[in-house]
């Protein structure tokens, strides 16, 4: 992190191979067009900062993420400003599939959690997304999109307990008072 601070381009390329691929998960996860060079923007914009940047590797995550983040909510609301066109094709029409829980379900089989993942409303995606692909904490993933620790936890708790009925292969039991720990 000092070396990186200081200029050293071998150091700002171990940070940047060290946290790219997370981040360009991220954003592809959360439907940016181009996440590879998103990413590279998000570095150009992170790399020069080093020196501002405190609270270590933890700290310098978070911030990559938060950049991120901020990026990609840029993208989102240029591309709602001006939407693609394209002609409609009755056989890629979406609202000819299953209904959403048949979905779940016949991903659930097959283990395909990211496909599930885009079941569950925005705000809980984004923390999901951000706790396990970014390994943030709860504290920095409230930085990163702006929220409290509080909120976080509800919208993590709502969404583990989401993905377990979706992925569940079983009817659920009312008495099943499980948490969802997993993520803290």
């Amino acid at each position: 992190m000092a070396a990186a601070a200081a200029g050293d381009g071998e150091a700002m390329r171990t940070l940047y191979e060290a946290l790219a691929s997370r981040v360009a998960g991220y954003l592809e996860f959360r439907g940016a067009a181009d996440p590879d060079g998103l990413t590279n923007d998000v570095f150009v914009r992170v790399l020069p900062r080093m020196a501002e940047i405190t609270g270590g590797w933890p700290g310098f995550r978070a911030y990559v993420f938060t950049v991120a983040h901020g990026k990609l909510v840029d993208e989102l609301r240029s591309r709602d400003r001006r939407p693609a066109h394209t002609e409609y094709d009755a056989d890629s029409d979406p609202r000819t599939h299953a209904s959403a829980e048949d979905q779940a379900l016949e991903r659930a089989g097959s283990s395909d959690v990211l496909a599930v993942l885009d079941l569950l409303p925005e705000d809980q995606r984004t923390v999901v997304t951000l706790r396990v692909l970014g390994e943030l904490t709860l504290k920095e993933t409230a930085v990163t999109i702006g929220r409290s620790e509080v909120a976080i936890k509800k919208l993590q708790s709502k969404a583990l307990g989401s993905l377990r009925r979706l992925l569940s292969t079983e009817p659920s039991d009312p008495s099943d008072a499980t948490t969802s720990e997993g993520l803290r």
